[in-house]
């Protein structure tokens, strides 16, 4: 298991899965809303940052987490504090 991301780095990597996100809605789904966006996000932030929990808790956690408008950095947090149980 690789180390558990920092803030920050999650935070960039949860903004980038949200850009690649709205692009796979877009073009691949032609603008379904996608109901397992979650998975979708957890997929793509564990290819970049390494697998520090499973896609199935990471996509679980991403879908509790606050919905504010600074979602990424909200999330982010989520995650972290429930990675510190």
């Amino acid at each position: 298991m690789t180390k558990r991301p920092s803030l920050t780095d999650l935070q960039e990597a949860l903004s980038a899965a949200g850009s690649a996100h709205h692009d796979f809605e877009q073009h691949a789904l032609r603008g379904v809303h996608d109901e397992q966006w979650a998975g979708f996000y957890a997929a793509y932030v564990l290819g970049r940052l390494g697998d520090f929990t499973t896609a199935t808790l990471l996509a679980g956690w991403l879908e509790d987490a606050p919905s504010v408008d600074d979602w990424s950095a909200a999330a982010a947090s989520y995650v972290l504090g429930q990675l510190s149980g």
